[in-house]
């Protein structure tokens, strides 16, 4: 009869744990789906940045990647809204979703489709009025698809043609992305340890004809994006571009959304659907000062809500027009979060 060996029982189990650990921990890297990732209307972002020389670090599993010290010269802010409620809505009758960039004097809209499985960039259009600037895909812009784990990848093409007062311009590119890094990442809005870095690699080319046809010049570039999303992200939490020119680096931070926040987790907005009132009630983990406001989908203002009691807060809605509304919440420590409801 054999006599097991304690010693080799010891070293098979224990090579067995690593094994399982390490599959588990391959298991649990960050994935984007839909679900998890796809922007939705109301989400509320500041995006800062700056530009300057920065190193987006090798490929592969288990990076950590520190830009907590960027100092940013620009910030802006981007609001998701209706396209239906923007001034461009007749030019982009596909579009599901719009960014409206806060912080624009030229009052600016970012156009996008999203699908269950994709999500497209349409163009942009600013300066509504007499002589707004429309740019409109004809071969949309890939953004993302879902889901998208390490290693995966897509390729994509895209064209625009630009008209504008003294010449067109037709742009025609490619897109090589690859999700080929995950990790910890710091940026100055926060610390993000499960993150998956997507880098893009574009190609395109810019040919420019003036008012008679004639084909002025043919140019070609080239420039690569770095973006890192965690599983709950709607928008990059860092992103790095490295162009001919030079690189830049932006970083977001969510204002509010429909993202997790810790303060939705106290607040309850009822009843929703709503037809003629509507409430908030916080929870007593909530006792900082609190402002709740009612907003449409353009993210103007409607209404401060009254506070009825000492967690209790109300609004007569029975004028507003039936669709998509939102609470907005902010705390007197910084803190903020929207909520969605639908007005009957």
């Amino acid at each position: 009869m054999l006599i097991p060996n304690t010693h080799t029982m010891k070293k098979n189990y224990f090579i067995t744990i690593l094994a399982f650990l390490f599959t588990t921990g391959i298991s649990a890297q960050p994935v984007i789906t839909y679900n998890g990732n796809a922007p939705q209307i109301g989400d509320i972002y500041n995006v800062s940045g700056t530009f300057g020389t920065f190193d987006p670090g090798p490929a592969g599993g288990g990076q950590s990647w520190d830009f907590s010290d960027v100092q940013a010269t620009l910030t802006a802010g981007v609001t998701a809204v209706d396209p239906s409620s923007t001034p461009f809505a007749d030019e982009f009758p596909e579009a599901t979703l719009a960014f409206r960039d806060d912080d624009n004097s030229l009052e600016t809209y970012n156009y996008w489709q999203l699908t269950g499985s994709e999500l497209f960039f349409l163009g942009m259009g600013s300066d509504p009025g007499t002589n707004p600037d429309i740019i409109h895909y004809l071969d949309p812009r890939k953004i993302m698809q879902y889901p998208f784990a390490f290693n995966d990848t897509y390729t994509d093409s895209y064209f625009y043609a630009y008209p504008s007062a003294i010449m067109l311009i037709h742009r025609r590119g490619t897109i090589i992305a690859m999700a080929d890094a995950w990790g910890s990442v710091k940026t100055p809005a926060g610390t993000y340890n499960s993150t998956l870095r997507i880098k893009k690699v574009k190609a395109y080319t810019d040919s420019v004809w003036n008012t008679g046809g004639d084909l002025m010049s043919v140019t070609t570039h080239s420039e690569t994006d770095y973006e890192w999303y965690t599983a709950t992200s709607h928008y990059p939490v860092l992103h790095i571009q490295v162009t001919e020119a030079g690189s830049s680096l932006s970083y977001t931070s969510l204002v509010g959304g429909i993202e997790d926040n810790p303060l939705l987790s106290h607040i309850s907005v009822y009843p929703n659907p709503a037809d003629d009132i509507i409430n908030v009630r916080l929870s007593d983990a909530v006792s900082e000062k609190i402002e709740i406001n009612l907003v449409n989908q353009m993210g103007q203002q409607l209404t401060q809500l009254t506070k009825t009691g000492n967690h209790r807060f109300s609004a007569d809605i029975g004028g507003l027009a039936p669709g998509v509304y939102f609470i907005r919440i902010k705390s007197s420590s910084g803190k903020s979060a929207v909520s969605k409801f639908i007005k009957r």
